[in-house]
């Protein structure tokens, strides 16, 4: 990990403002604080980027797990059941093995996703660009 440039305070505290803001708006679109948890953001954002790289868009529960590398495999268990329990993730059987689960996002989770990331974008491009070296040394 690379020493980052000292930056003001005064950019500090609007990019905890930008997060703080990023962050409300992903429990309001979610619209539920069960799933302001940066498990589920982990979950959801790396389903929804293998989502969009992808022609299968099913998984494996054992594949969300790994999607999950802050938690334990029982607790991924857990967040990915009851993220199944409130319709965000659909579980559907497998066609090959109709003794497995395959697991989707459901379209209004994909959908949910989608605006938080464009949100997030549009708030994060508000972060004013820093002044130039010249000036920042006459200040």
């Amino acid at each position: 990990m690379s020493n980052p440039k000292k930056q003001a305070d005064v950019r500090r505290r609007q990019l905890i403002h930008l997060q703080n803001d990023t962050d409300q708006y992903w429990m309001d679109v979610l619209g539920d604080t069960l799933f302001h948890d940066l498990n589920y953001y982990d979950l959801f954002t790396r389903m929804w980027l293998r989502f969009n790289d992808a022609n299968d868009t099913r998984f494996h529960k054992s594949e969300l797990y790994q999607l999950m590398p802050n938690v334990s495999q029982r607790t991924a268990i857990k967040y990915i059941q009851i993220a199944i329990d409130h319709g965000l993730l659909i579980e559907h059987v497998d066609p090959d093995d109709l003794r497995s689960r395959r697991i989707t996002m459901s379209s209004d989770l994909k959908r949910k996703i989608e605006l938080f990331l464009d949100y997030s974008i549009s708030v994060f491009e508000t972060l004013p660009l820093p002044a130039p070296r010249q000036q920042q040394r006459n200040r």
